[in-house]
C-alpha cells in the first residue's frame, strides 16, 4: 500500500500484504485516515470459507478493527465511508466486529445489502463500486451503440449446454455500464464496466470524450479525476497523471508517469504505534 498526494506527487510507501484484496469492495474515508478494505478467502474450514472485512490507517494494513463472514462469490464484504466516522458495512446480515478490537463509540456502523441487486450472469456484481461512483461524481448514461461497438467481441459467452439447461440465465447477454464524470463543460472521462463469468474476471475501459469523439485510454487499468482538474490513472504497475501545461492548462490525454512500481520488492514494515489506533 502507498499513499499517492495529489497536490506534489510525493509517494508515501507502506506495507505489503501476502493476500487477495477485492478492491472494489474498498473505499478510503473523506481525509483519508482510514481505509476498508475485503481480503477474499482469509481462512478455509471444513464447512465453510472465512473472508474478513478490515478497516486500517494506510499506508498500513494493521487491522483497527475486523468484522468475518461468508464467501464473496455473492457480493458480500468490503464497504463505504458515509463520512468520517460512519462506516457503511455490505453484509446482507449483521455481523459483530472481532473482539479485541474496539471500535470508539463516536464510529457509527450501518448495513448496506448491495448483494441484492447482484446479477451475474448480466455481468453486474459490481454494486458497491456503484455506490462509490455516485458518490465520486459519476453518472450512469446510455449510449447502446457506442457501448456496443467497444464490447461486442468480448460480452458473448458459449456456456456449456448442461450448464445452460440447468440455469438458463447464463444466456442472458451481458450488459455492460457506461458512466461520465464531467471535467469541463466540454470534456469528459467515460468508464465501461461489466464483469464476465467465464473470464471470472471484470473489464473496464476508459475514455477521454470531447463534444462527440471520444478517444480510449489504451491499457488503462483504473482512472479518475483529481481536485487538480487532472486524470489519474494506473497501468502495468505504474502511476500516470494528466500533464499541466506551463499556462496552467491540462492536456488531458497527454498521461505522463508518476512512479513505475514494478522494481520495487516486499519486504517487511512494521506499523508504527500511533497506526495501530483510531484518531
Amino acid at each position: 500500500m502507498l499513499i499517492w498526494n495529489l497536490d506534489n506527487d510525493s509517494i508515501e510507501p507502506g506495507q505489503w500484504i501476502d493476500k487477495k484484496i477485492q478492491v472494489r469492495r474498498c473505499d478510503i474515508s473523506p481525509t483519508g485516515t482510514y481505509l476498508i478494505y475485503l481480503i477474499d478467502h482469509e481462512e478455509y474450514q471444513p464447512s465453510r470459507i472465512i473472508t474478513r472485512t478490515v478497516i486500517s490507517r494506510p499506508p498500513y494494513w494493521m487491522d483497527l478493527a475486523a468484522w468475518e463472514h461468508e464467501n464473496t462469490l455473492f457480493g458480500t464484504g468490503g464497504g463505504l465511508f458515509d463520512d468520517e466516522n460512519t462506516i457503511v458495512l455490505n453484509v446482507n446480515n449483521p455481523v459483530e466486529p472481532l473482539s479485541g478490537l474496539p471500535i470508539p463509540a463516536s464510529v457509527k456502523i450501518a448495513t448496506v445489502k448491495t448483494g441484492n441487486d447482484y446479477n451475474v450472469w448480466k455481468g453486474q456484481i459490481n454494486t458497491l463500486l456503484d455506490h462509490r461512483l455516485q458518490r465520486e461524481g459519476w453518472a450512469e448514461i446510455s449510449d447502446d451503440k457506442f457501448v456496443a461497438a467497444e464490447t461486442s467481441g468480448i460480452t458473448h459467452r458459449n456456456p456449456n449446454p448442461i450448464w445452460a439447461e440447468l440455469q438458463h440465465a447464463s444466456l442472458e447477454l451481458i450488459v455492460p455500464k457506461l458512466w461520465k464524470k464531467a471535467i469541463t463543460n466540454s470534456t469528459s472521462l467515460l468508464r465501461i464496466s461489466f464483469y464476465h463469468s467465464e473470464h471470472r474476471k471484470n473489464f473496464d475501459f476508459f475514455y477521454i470524450a470531447k463534444k462527440d469523439k471520444k478517444t480510449k485510454l489504451k491499457g488503462i487499468k483504473w482512472a479518475d479525476t483529481d481536485n487538480n482538474n487532472r486524470i489519474i490513472a494506473t497501468k502495468e504497475g505504474r502511476l500516470y497523471a494528466s500533464k499541466v501545461l506551463g499556462d496552467g492548462s491540462v492536456d488531458y490525454a497527454n498521461l505522463e508517469l508518476i512512479l513505475d512500481l514494478n522494481p520495487q520488492q516486499p519486504k517487511r514494515i512494521l506499523t508504527p504505534e500511533s497506526m495501530k489506533q483510531w484518531v
